[in-house]
């Protein structure tokens, strides 16, 4: 009779350590997940079909599309400095 209840007792703590696992499991991959979204949030991505697309030279995000050849060439003197 007392090995059974030892029996019971150990599937009971055996039971309890799954469900605890289980739990733990699922708060790491939520966690993780959230983790991913907030360190590796990015602005969202523009499709681009101009010729000419003024482009960020750290992280290759398009900062404007569609651009003529004269805003080009007022970026360009604005970089250079011209008047």
């Amino acid at each position: 009779m007392n090995s059974n209840k030892s029996d019971l007792w150990n599937l009971i703590v055996l039971l309890k350590s799954v469900i605890i696992g289980f739990i733990v499991l699922i708060i790491l991959i939520v966690g993780s997940f959230i983790g991913y979204l907030l360190f590796n949030s990015k602005d969202t991505t523009i499709d681009t079909v101009g010729v000419y697309n003024l482009v960020n030279s750290e992280n290759g995000e398009v900062i404007a599309t569609d651009l003529t050849s004269e805003d080009i060439e007022k970026i360009m003197v604005i970089i250079n400095g011209e008047d």
